[in-house]
């Protein structure tokens, strides 16, 4: 049986989630070796329980605008 497991990675610094990954990053401090592709921070594990659970996240339509 194969398990595949996701995360999800978000820079600290940029709020970016675009990153790429290197067995030479690979530390105590960086344990996945991501680092972020714009400003090369170490990425972390993205703290959204709704991510997690597959619920959608609702944006309120007064804040949303198309112009």
């Amino acid at each position: 049986m194969r398990v595949i497991t996701t995360l999800f990675l978000k820079c600290p610094c940029c709020q970016s989630s675009q990153y790429r990954t290197s067995h030479f990053d690979v530390s105590a401090w960086n344990p996945y070796g991501a680092k972020c592709i714009f400003c090369k921070s170490i990425m972390q594990l993205d703290s959204n329980p709704a991510l997690y659970h597959g619920q959608k996240i609702q944006t309120p339509s007064a804040l949303v605008s198309c112009s």
